[in-house]
């Protein structure tokens, strides 16, 4: 009985001797964890420093907004479309070219590149055929419908004449103030269109700004002849395929899976929709603008058509802005994001972002949206900000200034 006993603590003597050997490498592991600790501490205060003191052209919160930007799908309904096919209301008149049809941005060619800007009996100054126009078998009246609506018509490309002031970009440019040597600001307002009352307001501020148009929207032509009147710049906003599914970029939105026929027609379509613009900027795109074969496609019609491209950069992988210069296409790409937080305070950081750009590299290009906080903030700082030594231009001004020599 004794035996076994004494038996029973040596067996139990021997863990704890184990236990305390085991603890020893917790008190090495903590020491190791506080110094490492310690050198990340030190290793994030100085990246801190550096970021703070680097401020560049395009900076990686800018890159962030866009992509959380390009994730948000504007309230559709606002628009209520009109249903297929869409018939263009300014093409009305039976026996003559409806109003609008003269001067219209670019001028058509069809695919075999046969130009279609001569004028005559059955051509409009537009390029587009006067045979085009069809007629209603209920009204007699003739409408036009636009490429690729009928299920008859081929996608068609466009060309313009690159001539001085004759190409879009340059004919419908917004007149700029004379800024100097002083560093200067475009405000870009895209997303425009749908809320009519908004971008109303939009129009009324102090300019000159670039508003951009979403082409599903209604009553386009009257809304942009309002913003030209008041002294503004007036793009297209192209919605393109944003890298969630789960978003809806709208109708007529250019695919990642499009082939090249189908990317001619929506362009087209959208392309068609109003007049007296002077390019176009993408509507969400992270994953459309990073596809450089469909890309290549877009810089096409760019071309052809005399327009600027203004690169949204949703996206960090876009090919925007390097495929429109291998296109000679008049290119420039955003800096800043406004608003893509709904918050009063967040949009004046973004403001004084928006300085600190300009007088850095001599101009800075921010993009907002037609929304009540962006509008008054807006209201209030771009009367400011020529009092800090900047001036407002429209987007042209500023490529105008960024390139040395632009070709479109």
């Amino acid at each position: 009985m004794a035996r076994r006993a004494t038996t029973a603590k040596r067996k139990k003597a021997a863990p704890k001797k184990s236990n305390r050997k085991k603890a020893a490498p917790k008190k090495k592991s903590g020491g190791i964890g506080r110094l490492m600790l310690g050198g990340a501490f030190v290793a994030g205060t100085l990246s801190a420093i550096i970021a703070v003191g680097s401020m560049l052209e395009l900076d990686r919160a800018s890159d962030e907004f866009g992509r959380a930007s390009d994730q948000r799908a504007p309230d559709y309904t606002l628009a209520a479309p009109e249903t297929k096919p869409m018939l263009r209301k300014d093409y009305q008149l039976p026996d003559t070219p409806p109003p609008g049809i003269q001067g219209r941005t670019g001028y058509l060619i069809d695919e075999n590149g046969r130009q279609t800007t001569n004028q005559s009996k059955n051509q409009g100054q537009g390029g587009q055929n006067l045979s085009d126009f069809v007629e209603n078998p209920k009204s007699g009246s003739k409408t036009s419908v636009l490429p690729g609506e009928s299920g008859t018509d081929n996608p068609a490309l466009t060309t313009a004449t690159p001539t001085d002031n004759s190409v879009p970009w340059r004919k419908f440019a917004a007149l700029a103030p004379d800024a100097g040597q002083k560093p200067v600001i475009a405000i870009v307002i895209d997303d425009a269109g749908l809320d009519q009352p908004r971008t109303a307001r939009t129009v009324k501020l102090p300019g000159p700004i670039t508003i951009s148009y979403l082409p599903y929207a209604r009553d386009l032509q009257p809304q942009v002849n309002a913003a030209r009147t008041a002294g503004h710049e007036v793009m297209l906003h192209m919605p393109m395929e944003p890298s969630s599914a789960a978003v809806d970029p709208g109708p007529h939105a250019l695919l990642a899976t499009y082939d090249r026929q189908k990317i001619l027609s929506e362009m087209n379509w959208m392309l068609d929709r109003f007049d007296g613009y002077v390019g176009v900027n993408n509507h969400m795109g992270s994953k459309f603008t990073s596809d450089q074969e469909r890309m290549q496609i877009v810089m096409e019609v760019m071309k052809s058509r005399g327009l600027m491209f203004l690169d949204s950069r949703t996206s960090a992988t876009s090919v925007g802005y390097s495929t429109a210069n291998k296109f000679g296409v008049p290119a420039i790409t955003r800096d800043v994001f406004i608003d893509d937080a709904d918050d009063a305070e967040k949009i004046a950081e973004m403001l004084a972002r928006t300085e600190r750009v300009a007088a850095k590299q001599g101009y800075a290009i921010a993009i907002g949206h037609p929304r009540d906080l962006t509008i008054s903030a807006l209201q209030k700082w771009i009367p400011e900000i020529e009092a800090r030594g900047f001036v407002l231009v429209p987007v042209t001004d500023i490529l105008r200034r960024s390139s040395q020599s632009v070709t479109g």
